[in-house]
Order: C-alpha cells, then sequence, then structure tokens
C-alpha cells in the first residue's frame, strides 16, 4: 500500500472514484480511473459493488475501517488524530501561522470522520465499499494520505501496520508543520525530535529545504558554525512562516537576546495562530518581571496574567508529576501515559531535574501537570509543571487561533551521550524516559488545532 503521493494518484482518478462512490454502483481498480497511477499502486483487491451500510444484510455492522495511528517513529499510538476518507482532492496545506480552528483544515469534503483514542484506535463507520479508497490521517499540519485498496462491504477493514499508520517522518511521506528549534544549552530538545521519529534530512538551517529549521541559543547546539542564532529568529518578521516555534531551556533568561521588540514578536506570531513551545528559563517570555538575578528590563501584559509566576525555587531532584484529569484532554494525557508506559499508577509519572516558577494557572489557562507534594518539592503550596493558554489571551473563544505551552521540565540529558557541539552527534539512542513521553504527548496536542480544552475534541463534520 503506498501514500497518495508517492502512487501519483491525481485529481481525475479521485474524482472518477468519489464519483462511483456516490453512485453507490460498480467500480473497477484505480486502472479504470487513472492508468498511470495503477502501474505504481500495488495490485488493488477484488473489485465489487460500493455499498452503503444501509444495504447490509440483517446482523451485520456498517462497513467500517478502523486502526490505529503512530507518531512518525512508529512507536506510539497518537490521541486526536483526525481520520476521514474525503469525497474530493485535499487542498494543499499552507505555512505558517494561521487560525487553525478545529474543523478548518480537514479539506476534500469529508464522508465518514473520526478521531483517534488515547490508545490510537479509531473506527470509521458507513465507509464506503470499493477498491482504491482514500483515506486521510491528521493532526494540525501533520497529514499522510493513503489509498486502502479494497475495503470489503459489510465488513470491517483493519490498518494496524505501524509502517503505514504513522504521522510523516519526512517530507516524501506527507506533509508536515514547518518548525524553528531555538536549542539552549540545558534542554537538548531537538534531539527529542528524533526519537519520536522525524528523519535527520528534515532538520536544516533556516535557508535550507527541512522543515524542522535549527537556530542556536545560548548553549545549545547548532548544525554547523553557521547557524543562525535563535536571537535573530526572534527579531525576524519570518517568524510568521513558521507553524510552531520550539524555544529549549537556555540555563537562564538571557535578557540581552529578548529585546521587547522580540517579546512582542512572539505574542504576535501567537495570536496570528502560531504555537509555541517553552521550557524553563524561556518563561521570560510570559512574565519577564520574575527574573532571578537583576530588574525586568521588558514586559508582556497579555501572557503575564495566565499563571501565577515566582521567583524560582528547586526542590528534590526527582519527584512524582500528577496529571489533572479533571477535564477530557487531561484524562486522555493520563491514559496514554499509562499505555505507553510512562506511568505505574494512571494519573502519575516520575519526574527528574524540575524546576519551579508556577503556582497556579489562571482561567481560562489550562493546568496540565502539578506536584502537591511539599515533601517532594521542597516549596509551600502548589508547584505546577505544565500549564498552556490560547491566544489571543482574553479574546473570544471562537477567535483564538494559536496556543503558548510551559514546562518547567526538560528533556534529560542523562537520557543522552553528548558526542559532540553539533546537531545529531549530541544526541543518544537511548529509550524515551517518562518526562519525555510526556512531552511528545504535549508536542502533538500543540500541533492539534485550536479548540477549548475543557471540552471534548470533536471530528470534523462530514458532507451531508
Amino acid at each position: 500500500m503506498r501514500t497518495l503521493d508517492a502512487i501519483g494518484f491525481g485529481p481525475v482518478a479521485f474524482l472518477a472514484l468519489v464519483a462511483s462512490c456516490a453512485r453507490g454502483g460498480a467500480t473497477g481498480s484505480a486502472e479504470a480511473a487513472d492508468s498511470g497511477a495503477a502501474e505504481q499502486m500495488d495490485a488493488p483487491g477484488e473489485t465489487g459493488s460500493l455499498v452503503g451500510s444501509g444495504d447490509c444484510p440483517g446482523g451485520h455492522d456498517t462497513t467500517t475501517v478502523s486502526g490505529t495511528v503512530f507518531d512518525p517513529a512508529g512507536l506510539h499510538p497518537l490521541y486526536d488524530v483526525i481520520v476521514y476518507v474525503p469525497s474530493a482532492p485535499v487542498d494543499p496545506l499552507p505555512s505558517g501561522a494561521m487560525c487553525d480552528q478545529c474543523g478548518v483544515l480537514a479539506s476534500g469534503n469529508p464522508i465518514v470522520t473520526a478521531l483517534t483514542g488515547p490508545d490510537g484506535k479509531f473506527v470509521l463507520h458507513h465507509v464506503p465499499a470499493g477498491d482504491a479508497v482514500p483515506l486521510v490521517l491528521q493532526l494540525g499540519k501533520w497529514r499522510k494520505q493513503l489509498l486502502i485498496p479494497h475495503v470489503g462491504a459489510c465488513k470491517d477493514t483493519p490498518m494496524n501496520d505501524p509502517a503505514l499508520m504513522r504521522l510523516p517522518a519526512k517530507r516524501s511521506q506527507g506533509d508536515m508543520p514547518q518548525i524553528a528549534i531555538a536549542t539552549g544549552g540545558c534542554d537538548p530538545f531537538e534531539c527529542l525530535l528524533l526519537k519520536i521519529g522525524i528523519d535527520p534530512s528534515e532538520f536544516t538551517d533556516d535557508g535550507g529545504p527541512g522543515r524542522m529549521h535549527v537556530y542556536q541559543g545560548t548553549g545549545g547546539s547548532g548544525l554547523s558554525a553557521s547557524t543562525p542564532s535563535a536571537a535573530s529568529l526572534w527579531a525576524s518578521k519570518t517568524l510568521a512562516s513558521y507553524d510552531l516555534v520550539i524555544n529549549a531551556c537556555e540555563c537562564g533568561e538571557q535578557p540581552g537576546e529578548k529585546p521587547q521588540s522580540s517579546i512582542d514578536n512572539l505574542v504576535a506570531f501567537a495570536n496570528g495562530g502560531g504555537r509555541v513551545f517553552n521550557t524553563h528559563y524561556h518563561y521570560y517570555w510570559i512574565d519577564p518581571t520574575k527574573m532571578t538575578s537583576q530588574p525586568a528590563v521588558s514586559t508582556n501584559s497579555q501572557w503575564q496574567g495566565t499563571a501565577l509566576f515566582t521567583q524560582e525555587q528547586q526542590g528534590t531532584t526527582a519527584i512524582s508529576g500528577t496529571i489533572d484529569t479533571t477535564f477530557p484532554k487531561g484524562s486522555a494525557f493520563a491514559q496514554w501515559m499509562r499505555g505507553t508506559g510512562g506511568s505505574e499508577v494512571l494519573g502519575e509519572f516520575p519526574i527528574d531535574e524540575v524546576r519551579y516558577n508556577v503556582q497556579s494557572v489562571t482561567p481560562p489557562s489550562t493546568r496540565w501537570v502539578y506536584n502537591t507534594n511539599v515533601g517532594e518539592t521542597g516549596i509551600s503550596g502548589a508547584a505546577l509543571l505544565h500549564y498552556t493558554f490560547n491566544a489571543p489571551v482574553g479574546a473570544p473563544q471562537d477567535q483564538q487561533c494559536g496556543k503558548v505551552l510551559y514546562s518547567d521540565f526538560h528533556v534529560v540529558p542523562s537520557n543522552d551521550a553528548p558526542g559532540g557541539a553539533t546537531f545529531p552527534r549530541e544526541c543518544g539512542s537511548g529509550p524515551m524516559s517518562p518526562q519525555e513521553l510526556a512531552l511528545e504527548f504535549m508536542f502533538f496536542d500543540l500541533s492539534a488545532c485550536i479548540q477549548p480544552d475543557m471540552q471534548p475534541p470533536r471530528p470534523p463534520p462530514t458532507v451531508q
């Protein structure tokens, strides 16, 4: 089985297939619609009639397609992925910040839709039976298009092969968001992206063709001596050309890299639909007044009230993080961590090298991970370790387009084996730690479409 991009399944063939589906009549193989595509496609199954669920004999369920969607490495199932059968060619995905509220990017007039659960599983009901049935996997701007060789009428067609049912690891496999990575000396986040499964060829400088553009922050690694600085990323108006920006901890606030103009630039990026992943000392973007060493030189009135920041405190090296399960996505997060081996106890996982800079969120910000054990943290009151908020802050929900995430724990350096100052030689190949698994879940949640987190995710509407 091949992806649509790989087999050259063009619009003529697609529309011929859709027309046949709509008629409910017989269809031949893809060769009948587009002989060029058929030459590249795996041998199709037996040709049959396209049967709707209402035509199934008594005692049978509808014609279904079920399966599991995985991360680009094919190792971990993914939550909240849209799976659908389109009735027209899907639209190209534009790069850059845009208002991606849920349902906006699911193009192609879906016939049937579903969302994956915390175990990555989905079931599509009322699927048209026949040959070369198109299938789309999409999470934000991660998208893969497939052709199912044959869907049998009035039975289930399983799709569980991780090699096939995984999000793209490189551009030749499908669509990927354009991501900027600002490396930092205390948080090798770029190494986590390799473990998630992103192909090393996708990591380039800002002028390269890769979907992961690397910028070098204080103490962080680069691709070469010519890797551009993180400060140049934050100051540039080309920031809006990215979908997601990762700011990995630089071991300090580094205010000299973050003038007011750059803070304003990052706020505008998120307000326009960009996603921002900040770790530890990058709290400076949110509340510069909580610097540990000197008075603030910048302000951020829009984001400062999203949580109650305090002067930094450090507790014990290892603690237990508690997942907030009082909202639908939080509950799914806890189940996902248990299912991937990150948690032995539902809703809890171990964290190393944690910091404490936040006490509580200000609604409608969302608390994801916290710790209230004074014996572990060494501080009084709650320690908030992970939270998000939608942007623009204070705008009506239907006008919020972007999202910002703050994490007070890192990719654990001890889980990697630095072999040099350049990426990817700095990265080890060990299995993911529990906190790395948590970061993977939050990375893909940040990539997903925007909705109020207190509401359960819903699949996009179908064509009536």
